[in-house]
Protein backbone atom coordinates (compact mmCIF):
# COMPACT_ATOMS: atom_id res chain seq x y z
CA UNK A 1 0.00 0.00 0.00
CA UNK A 2 2.78 2.28 0.94
CA UNK A 3 4.21 2.02 -2.44
CA UNK A 4 1.19 3.04 -4.21
CA UNK A 5 0.80 5.89 -2.29
CA UNK A 6 4.25 6.81 -3.37
CA UNK A 7 3.14 6.37 -6.87
CA UNK A 8 -0.27 8.19 -6.17
CA UNK A 9 0.34 11.52 -7.79
CA UNK A 10 1.54 10.05 -11.25
CA UNK A 11 -1.30 7.20 -10.83
CA UNK A 12 -3.80 10.16 -10.78
CA UNK A 13 -1.91 12.46 -13.58
CA UNK A 14 -2.13 8.98 -15.64
CA UNK A 15 -6.50 8.78 -15.02
CA UNK A 16 -6.52 12.76 -16.15
CA UNK A 17 -4.48 12.26 -19.20
CA UNK A 18 -6.48 8.86 -19.87
CA UNK A 19 -9.84 10.84 -19.21
CA UNK A 20 -9.32 13.82 -21.13
CA UNK A 21 -7.55 11.84 -24.20
CA UNK A 22 -10.89 9.57 -23.81
CA UNK A 23 -13.29 12.70 -24.14
CA UNK A 24 -11.68 14.17 -26.32
CA UNK A 25 -11.55 11.30 -28.90
CA UNK A 26 -15.05 10.28 -28.00
CA UNK A 27 -16.04 14.22 -28.93
CA UNK A 28 -14.17 14.01 -31.80
CA UNK A 29 -16.01 10.37 -33.00
CA UNK A 30 -19.41 11.74 -32.04
CA UNK A 31 -19.49 15.21 -33.70
CA UNK A 32 -22.98 14.72 -35.49
CA UNK A 33 -24.43 14.59 -32.03
CA UNK A 34 -24.98 18.13 -30.36
CA UNK A 35 -24.14 17.09 -26.53
CA UNK A 36 -23.31 14.34 -24.75
CA UNK A 37 -24.96 12.74 -21.84
CA UNK A 38 -23.62 12.89 -18.23
CA UNK A 39 -23.50 9.62 -17.47
CA UNK A 40 -21.37 9.04 -20.18
CA UNK A 41 -18.91 11.12 -18.90
CA UNK A 42 -19.14 9.22 -15.57
CA UNK A 43 -18.92 5.67 -17.99
CA UNK A 44 -15.72 6.97 -19.27
CA UNK A 45 -14.50 7.98 -15.96
CA UNK A 46 -15.07 4.87 -14.54
CA UNK A 47 -13.65 2.61 -17.21
CA UNK A 48 -10.73 5.17 -17.08
CA UNK A 49 -10.23 4.28 -13.28
CA UNK A 50 -10.00 0.65 -13.68
CA UNK A 51 -7.71 1.01 -16.86
CA UNK A 52 -5.35 3.40 -15.01
CA UNK A 53 -5.17 0.67 -11.66
CA UNK A 54 -4.73 -2.02 -14.02
CA UNK A 55 -2.06 -0.05 -15.83
CA UNK A 56 -0.59 0.69 -12.21
CA UNK A 57 -0.55 -2.98 -11.23
CA UNK A 58 0.89 -4.44 -14.46
CA UNK A 59 3.55 -1.61 -15.76
CA UNK A 60 4.65 -0.20 -12.68
CA UNK A 61 6.69 -2.88 -11.52
CA UNK A 62 5.52 -2.66 -7.90
CA UNK A 63 2.86 -4.50 -8.04
CA UNK A 64 3.67 -7.75 -10.49
CA UNK A 65 7.29 -8.04 -10.74
CA UNK A 66 8.15 -11.41 -12.13
CA UNK A 67 6.43 -11.14 -15.42
CA UNK A 68 7.64 -11.05 -19.11
CA UNK A 69 6.33 -7.42 -21.21
CA UNK A 70 4.40 -10.30 -23.38
CA UNK A 71 2.68 -11.91 -20.31
CA UNK A 72 2.01 -8.86 -18.68
CA UNK A 73 0.40 -7.13 -22.52
CA UNK A 74 -1.80 -10.12 -22.29
CA UNK A 75 -2.91 -10.17 -18.90
CA UNK A 76 -3.88 -6.58 -19.38
CA UNK A 77 -5.80 -7.26 -22.17
CA UNK A 78 -7.47 -10.11 -20.75
CA UNK A 79 -8.30 -7.82 -17.12
CA UNK A 80 -9.16 -4.85 -19.49
CA UNK A 81 -11.48 -6.60 -21.50
CA UNK A 82 -13.57 -8.10 -18.95
CA UNK A 83 -13.82 -4.49 -17.49
CA UNK A 84 -14.87 -2.80 -20.92
CA UNK A 85 -17.53 -5.91 -21.27
CA UNK A 86 -18.68 -5.52 -17.62
CA UNK A 87 -18.99 -1.82 -18.35
CA UNK A 88 -21.36 -2.82 -21.20
CA UNK A 89 -23.38 -4.97 -18.74
CA UNK A 90 -23.61 -2.54 -15.97
CA UNK A 91 -24.38 0.60 -18.31
CA UNK A 92 -26.19 -1.40 -20.46
CA UNK A 93 -24.56 -0.67 -23.58
CA UNK A 94 -26.70 -2.74 -25.75
CA UNK A 95 -29.17 -5.55 -25.34
CA UNK A 96 -26.92 -8.58 -23.43
CA UNK A 97 -28.71 -10.99 -25.63
CA UNK A 98 -27.65 -9.67 -28.96
CA UNK A 99 -23.98 -11.52 -30.18
CA UNK A 100 -23.29 -9.62 -32.90
CA UNK A 101 -22.70 -6.34 -30.38
CA UNK A 102 -20.82 -8.41 -28.20
CA UNK A 103 -18.74 -9.52 -31.46
CA UNK A 104 -18.46 -5.70 -32.19
CA UNK A 105 -17.53 -4.63 -29.12
CA UNK A 106 -14.54 -7.22 -28.42
CA UNK A 107 -13.67 -6.87 -32.13
CA UNK A 108 -13.74 -2.98 -31.62
CA UNK A 109 -11.53 -3.80 -28.03
CA UNK A 110 -9.24 -6.07 -29.77
CA UNK A 111 -8.44 -3.49 -32.92
CA UNK A 112 -8.26 -0.74 -30.56
CA UNK A 113 -6.12 -2.55 -27.74
CA UNK A 114 -3.60 -3.08 -31.07
CA UNK A 115 -3.40 -0.05 -32.69
CA UNK A 116 -2.66 1.80 -28.79
CA UNK A 117 0.60 -1.36 -28.51
CA UNK A 118 1.58 -0.42 -31.51
CA UNK A 119 1.89 3.28 -30.85
CA UNK A 120 3.47 2.79 -27.83
CA UNK A 121 5.59 0.27 -29.33
CA UNK A 122 6.92 2.89 -31.37
CA UNK A 123 7.38 5.48 -29.29
CA UNK A 124 9.14 3.72 -26.76
CA UNK A 125 11.63 2.85 -29.61
CA UNK A 126 12.06 5.94 -30.02
CA UNK A 127 12.87 7.04 -27.14
CA UNK A 128 15.35 4.05 -26.61
CA UNK A 129 17.05 5.12 -29.72
CA UNK A 130 17.05 8.68 -28.43
CA UNK A 131 18.76 7.36 -25.35
CA UNK A 132 21.45 5.00 -27.03
CA UNK A 133 22.50 7.71 -29.05
CA UNK A 134 23.03 10.25 -26.24
CA UNK A 135 24.83 7.20 -24.22
CA UNK A 136 27.23 6.77 -26.91
CA UNK A 137 28.08 10.36 -27.36
CA UNK A 138 28.53 10.15 -23.49
CA UNK A 139 30.54 7.27 -23.52
CA UNK A 140 32.72 8.72 -26.50
CA UNK A 141 33.36 11.85 -24.45
CA UNK A 142 34.71 9.85 -21.93
CA UNK A 143 37.26 8.33 -23.69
Amino acid sequence: MKKFLQSLPQVLVNLCVSYTSTVLLYTLLGAQQATMRRAWLYEILAICAAATVLQYVFFSGKAVKRLSYLARMAWFAAAMLAVVCGAAVVFRWFPLEQLGSWLWLVGIFLVGFAAITLVFEGWFRLKRRVYDDALGRYKQGKK
